[in-house]
């Protein structure tokens, strides 16, 4: 009984960890590309209980949110989009965010709430977002991340067509298999990739990252 006991204890405490060691970037990814809205949202929900400093965790809240506010959920919907408008780093923040804040506060009939978060936004404008200070010396934006070269290849070839350069695969080597990154060159500070990828609003998807 105690060796059952033991190893039982031994298999949770392993897939606890495996799962914490999963690469936030390719399962954000896989959730992007399911048709299945609930499978999606278990991903999703799973990147976030990580409770990890990432723009992955930041993005899978905006992700469950527009679902949620999808299927009628306006409530559960607005108070993720309360968080992230309000605390989501600078660079992901965007006014469509913000305008499916207000939508689904309206659909909700919280109509005193619509009108104090509009008047937060207008008022206080979109702060930097002080936590991003790090050790880091290498910065870059991230597009993707793929356990297959080739679908990295196609990602940095869409990129190229759309007049985005300067994109490089970088190959790791993590969790015992081999990710490629589409990435831009790096930068030497969070402030110079940030201010690089304010031409990307609205051309494609990315994330700022760094080690």
């Amino acid at each position: 009984m105690k060796l059952l006991n033991s190893l039982i204890l031994f298999i949770v405490l392993f897939s606890s960890v495996f799962a914490q060691t999963k690469d936030l970037a390719l399962e954000y990814e896989r959730a992007t590309k399911l048709t299945n809205a609930n499978e999606a949202l278990e991903i999703y929900q799973g990147i976030i209980n990580t409770n990890e400093d990432s723009d992955y965790v930041w993005l899978s809240k905006l992700k469950k949110a527009e679902m949620l506010y999808a299927k009628g959920s306006y409530i559960t919907s607005s108070n993720l989009l309360k968080e992230y408008n309000l605390n989501a780093p600078t660079h992901l923040q965007n006014q469509s965010s913000k305008d499916l804040l207000y939508k689904s506060l309206d659909a909700a009939g919280e109509s005193d709430s619509l009108k104090v978060y509009k008047q937060i936004f207008s008022i206080n404008k979109i702060k930097k977002n002080k936590s991003k200070k790090s050790t880091n010396k290498v910065w870059f934006i991230q597009f993707g991340a793929f356990s297959s070269i080739e679908n990295a290849k196609i990602l940095k070839d869409s990129l190229n067509e759309e007049r985005i350069n300067n994109i490089r695969i970088d190959q790791v080597f993590k969790n015992g298999k081999m990710i490629y990154y589409v990435r831009s060159n790096h930068y030497s500070s969070y402030d110079k990739a940030l201010n690089q990828s304010k031409k990307l609003k609205n051309k494609t998807k990315f994330t700022i990252s760094g080690f």
